[in-house]
């Protein structure tokens, strides 16, 4: 009886090995580091968003700059192919006040996201930005003309 239910159960292991909530057009594992002139950037939010449409994956930096993205509850990866890549660090504070935790991401970035393009299997991505403003410079004051 021992062998019946060992072979039942090495059965139904192998049965279930095969089944994964994992769609197919979601790649294993999507890793990889940020860093803003050359320092690790830390608390960044990281949003892959396919470029044909469907859902996003994010992540969030730690301390080392270092991130693995989440596709879905339990589902590790991004959608496979052609994704904009949204990088931040602002985190809002109630409307009347400064942001709780300001933006760290140069304004170049996140007016021009950069792109990776997802592979099947294990994708390693890292960001590499260069040091510059975070925020729009001031509109040029108007000269003052003579009357």
């Amino acid at each position: 009886m021992t062998l019946i239910r060992a072979s039942v159960l090495g059965l139904a292991f192998f049965a279930l090995a095969g089944c994964s909530n994992r769609p197919k057009n979601v790649a294993r594992s999507v890793t990889g580091k940020v860093t803003v002139g050359g320092q690790p950037l830390a608390g960044a939010r990281i949003i892959f968003t396919p470029k044909e449409g469907g859902s996003p994956a994010m992540g969030k930096t730690d301390d080392q700059g270092n991130y693995k993205l989440s596709w879905s509850r339990g589902i590790e990866g991004a959608q496979i192919g052609e994704n904009a890549v949204s990088i931040s660090t602002l985190v809002e504070g109630p409307p009347s006040s400064k942001p709780e935790v300001p933006e760290k991401v140069p304004l170049k970035y996140r007016e021009n996201p950069p792109t990776a393009d997802v592979k099947r299997g294990s994708n390693v991505f890292n960001f590499d930005l260069e040091a510059g403003p975070t925020e729009a410079p001031p509109p040029p004051k108007g000269k003052k003309g003579k009357k």
